[in-house]
């Protein structure tokens, strides 16, 4: 089992070997979530750690593993799906606390656990003052649709300190909530800067930590404007294919009907014609003429009954 001990140069050096528990990231997410996790280390001392959406906890273990990080809160409604900005759903079976904490309990020992507070609730309903102390360090990775991580957001920022770091996981997919957040804080007066990093993780540094982000943070970076435009670019792309059998089955069925309608339309062009021929034919012929002045009178008959 990890001891705290040999844990802090597994986090210092960037080693992902330290993510004991599975987490649904890439390589490069876990990367950059060690270096933010070392920013924080290294700006604060000592911090508070606070997670929105924790699943089986594999984002958890390298901050309750820390012997700097003094608390863990995990904030999770556990739900069995969920949708996403992708045009999907999500499943996640036997979502459950229990089932996190026995999986961490696996692999760390009482002590570490011993820092983790969980609430199965959305972050949005949790009333500032119901977590024993403020966080320094968040991460946001929630259900990803720009609603909901807007949401969560609001619903974090009252659980920080002023000076804090939010973290938000798939950036490339909620990027649209993060801009809201970004002119949230600007609507507040609350300084902030935000750095996008590999794969995709965006971070921001509120109140005295923005400037710190931009310094420590800025250089392993992404091009801003470059990461929006591609995360946008892929996300269009991945509903387009979402959809496109859905799509494709629904031109079949108009193309269909089209094609019944004009077999419809020149079925009853054709019927017109033979009526029209038939009546000019009748028009035409001995009898119809010779019936003339019986029609006449017939007419008139019927004209004297009417008024």
């Amino acid at each position: 089992m990890l001891t705290p001990d040999h844990a802090i140069g597994v986090i210092e050096k960037l080693d992902i070997s330290i993510f004991k528990v599975k987490t649904e990231t890439t390589l490069s997410d876990r990367k950059s979530f060690l270096r933010v996790q070392n920013f924080v280390r290294s700006v604060l001392g000592r911090y508070v750690y606070l997670e929105v959406g924790s699943h089986l906890g594999g984002s958890l273990f390298p901050h309750l593993i820390d012997p700097a990080c003094e608390a863990v809160i995990s904030i999770d409604p556990r739900p069995l799906m969920q949708p996403d900005e992708r045009a999907q759903v999500f499943h996640y079976p036997e979502n459950s606390t229990a089932r996190m904490i026995a999986t961490l309990s696996d692999w760390l020992p009482p002590e570490a656990m011993a820092k983790l507070a969980t609430l199965d609730s959305d972050v949005s309903n949790v009333i500032p003052g119901t977590v024993k102390a403020s966080a320094t360090h968040a991460l946001i990775d929630g259900e990803h649709t720009n609603k909901a991580c807007f949401s969560d957001f609001v619903g974090t920022l009252p659980l920080m300190k002023s000076d804090c770091v939010i973290a938000f996981h798939d950036a490339n997919l909620i990027a649209d909530a993060i801009m809201n957040a970004e002119r949230l804080l600007d609507h507040l007066g609350i300084p902030h800067m935000t750095v996008f990093l590999p794969d995709t993780v965006a971070v921001m540094g509120l109140g005295s930590l923005a400037s710190a982000v931009q310094d420590q943070l800025q250089p392993h970076a992404l091009d801003r404007q470059t990461y929006l435009d591609r995360s946008q670019r892929q996300l269009w792309s991945q509903i387009t294919k979402v959809h496109s059998p859905a799509i494709e089955a629904e031109i079949a069925r108009m193309h269909s009907d089209n094609t019944k309608l004009t077999e419809e339309i020149n079925s009853l062009r054709q019927d017109n014609l033979h009526a029209r021929a038939h009546l000019a034919a009748m028009i035409s012929s001995t009898t119809w003429r010779t019936s003339a002045p019986i029609r006449a009178v017939v007419d008139r008959i019927k004209r004297r009954f009417a008024r």
